[in-house]
């Protein structure tokens, strides 16, 4: 999960509370969740592979329907996967600067793609929630998360080999592709940056 600032107006049509699943939300929640699952960071192929998730279950707050800060962008099968009854306690909401969801989660990615999640702070019960959440989400993903892992390991590898080398073209190339591995916009962003072939890369890498 990443941080979201959200930043935009509720789209017009919501106004009407006849659908919460119009173009125009689709559109902006496209744009606000940069495209991809806020929970899984799965990225969409195109906004219409994109389902809605309320974030405070319709079920328990049947009110929020059309709330616009209720209203989420979640992967088909993450949505068929996610409890339709929130644990006592909640989960963090990435929408929320006071939960902070890059800090509150230890992300951790092994070579084979197995994708563990764990509360920085056991005591925070949303953290442990989403934590234990994102565990149950991420087992059908191991295939794709193992591609980008290998893919960002062989990058940083063949960015060191161009800088030891001194070849300042091929440095750039791969500097330029690490950058948008790790950037907000891709897959599995938390999990990429956790890997530790990352963790001597200068800051300006990571947006």
């Amino acid at each position: 999960m990443i941080n979201v600032v959200r930043g935009v107006s509720a789209p017009p049509s919501l106004a009407s509370q006849i659908s919460y699943r119009s173009s125009d939300v689709i559109d902006v929640l496209h744009q606000v969740f940069n495209g991809k699952c806020y929970l899984t960071e799965k990225v969409f192929d195109s906004p219409k592979e994109m389902e809605i998730d309320h974030f405070l279950t319709q079920h328990e707050r049947p009110d929020l329907k059309y709330e616009w800060k209720n209203l989420y962008a979640i992967d088909q099968k993450a949505n068929k996967k996610k409890p339709k009854t929130t644990p006592e306690g909640g989960y963090l909401d990435p929408c929320n600067p006071d939960d902070d969801v890059e800090r509150e989660i230890i992300y951790i990615v092994e070579f084979g793609g197995n994708a563990l999640f764990k509360a920085r702070d056991s005591s925070n019960q949303k953290a442990v929630n989403t934590a234990n959440l994102l565990n149950h989400l991420h087992k059908d993903l191991k295939p794709a998360v193992k591609d980008k892992h290998h893919e960002v390991v062989n990058a940083v590898a063949e960015w060191h080999t161009a800088k030891v080398l001194c070849n300042q073209r091929e440095e750039l190339e791969k500097e330029l592709l690490i950058k948008k591995l790790l950037s907000r916009d891709s897959h599995f962003t938390m999990l990429m940056r956790s890997i530790k072939a990352i963790q001597s890369l200068p800051t300006d890498f990571f947006d």
